[in-house]
């Protein structure tokens, strides 16, 4: 995911699937995000979505394990200050495999 703007509900286009995520770098422009960490159902029934949380403006490197993150607004577009931006959001995963750790 690159550049996204955050939407203000969760969407596909906002939503990054990535099995086997060992490690997540995110880096959050402009206003407070909420995201999500998903995991795979057991036989192939989805996505198990985890409770919501809210991240600030960062750039961060998180040991997360998951299968898939989805993102939202904290603050829908509509009810932003006139002049301001909504978040935009970058995320990159690694699995154990490439960060050279043991699954």
């Amino acid at each position: 995911m690159n550049n996204v703007q955050a939407p203000d509900t969760y969407t596909t286009a906002a939503t990054l699937t990535c099995p086997g995520t060992a490690r997540v770098r995110l880096q959050i422009n402009n206003q407070a995000i909420y995201w999500q960490r998903g995991y795979s159902s057991p036989g192939g029934g989805g996505i198990e979505w985890q409770p919501e949380e809210m991240l600030l403006p960062i750039t961060a490197s998180l040991d997360e394990r998951c299968d898939a993150i989805r993102i939202r607004a904290a603050v829908p577009l509509a009810k932003l200050p006139a002049g301001s931006e909504q978040a935009r959001v970058t995320i990159g995963t690694r699995t154990a495999a490439e960060i050279g750790e043991a699954a």
